[in-house]
């Protein structure tokens, strides 16, 4: 009889949790995809970096999903076999809450040991992943990139405008405007093209043309006549501290004692955290009876994981700003979650009694 309960209880959990995550996933993936294209368009990065970015992206956005599709999972299983008197076929044959969890523990602990996998070691290597990817990209940029008649802005400020282009693939009737240390230099000439270099890069040449270069509001400017002007098509990466230690080793951070290592490790081992108190409250969460319908605890649900969620980010935040005490760090949203668990199974378990 258990074993029969039992997997009935995993299957319906199982095919609801694997929708659940699909139809969220999807969602994510379509916002990151037209971000991907919006970048594209005003030409930050190239198309050949749209599959790669959206796998590499696809990876992350599970640490955000598993929680919350099982969460919600949890909450629609078990608030339909409410609403369907399964639940009290099931109490009826003497299985409790105990028994429910007992079902969920084995998935759980699989669940735990993949977001913790996903979140200390694939997560930080697929966002050092998408970083190169860009980079790369940027560094490998070809005469694809630029667009004839539409100004170019370049990741080091620089802005590029091109009249057309030859079928040599030269372009024709160029101007390029620079900004170096509060001055700018502006390049025009009557053709241009991109050359490849040994090291995956690429440099623009610029042919028979003229530089201008001064302080603007002044009348110190130089002009130089060159027959042949060559500049590195460079792009600065965009990174910072905290990208860098988002792309740190799980290893490394334990090794390190500053505030941000301290922040980004507590960060990742948050997942699983949650994912093990959300579990437990979504049973308590999902008691219904009848009258009361399917959804009600699920719009509840909702309302808890976005406090939670947001309260863990600002946390984080408070953290590293020094706001909050190191030794808390951002457990005590885990603690605070924990203790609310605690007293509202005691309160359903309270109100099943008087119902009863």
């Amino acid at each position: 009889m258990n074993k029969i309960i039992s997997q009935y209880i995993l299957k319906e959990l199982f095919s609801t949790w694997l929708g659940v995550t699909l139809v969220l996933l999807i969602v994510l993936i379509t916002n990151k995809f037209a971000d991907v294209i919006s970048d594209i368009a005003a030409g930050d990065i190239l198309s050949s970096s749209l599959i790669p970015i959206i796998a590499l992206s696809s990876i992350e956005y599970l640490i955000i999903l598993l929680p919350l599709s099982t969460f919600l999972s949890v909450i629609i299983v078990i608030g339909r076999f409410y609403r369907d008197h399964e639940m009290t076929a099931i109490q009826v044959a003497g299985k409790g809450t105990g028994f429910i969890y007992r079902v969920f523990l084995f998935p759980l602990i699989v669940l735990i040991v993949l977001l913790t996998f996903i979140s200390t070691i694939i997560s930080p290597n697929a966002k050092q992943s998408i970083l190169l990817k860009e980079e790369a990209a940027m560094r490998s940029v070809g005469i694809e990139f630029f667009e004839p008649g539409r100004f170019v802005n370049l990741k080091d400020g620089s802005v590029f405008y091109a009249q057309g282009r030859s079928e040599r693939n030269r372009f024709i009737k160029v101007f390029l405007q620079k900004k170096t240390n509060n001055k700018v230099s502006v390049i025009t000439s009557e053709y241009a093209e991109i050359q490849s270099l040994e090291n995956n890069s690429n440099r623009l040449v610029f042919f028979n043309g003229q530089r201008y270069e001064g302080l603007p509001g002044t009348s110190d400017f130089r002009v130089l006549k060159f027959s042949e002007h060559r500049l590195p098509l460079f792009f600065d990466s965009n990174g910072s501290s905290d990208e860098g230690y988002e792309t740190k080793s799980f290893m490394q951070l334990i090794f390190n004692d500053s505030v941000l290592s301290r922040s980004e490790l507590q960060w990742r081992i948050s997942p699983a955290i949650a994912l093990i108190i959300l579990v437990l409250l979504a049973v308590p969460l999902s008691k219904s009876s009848p009258r009361e319908g399917q959804y009600g605890g699920l719009v509840i649900g909702v309302l808890i994981y976005l406090v939670y969620v947001n309260l863990l980010g600002a946390a984080k935040v408070w953290f590293e700003q020094g706001d909050s005490p190191i030794e808390l760090g951002i457990w005590w949203v885990h603690g605070c979650f924990a203790i609310f668990l605690i007293i509202y199974s005691l309160f359903k378990s309270q109100l099943s009694r008087i119902g009863r």
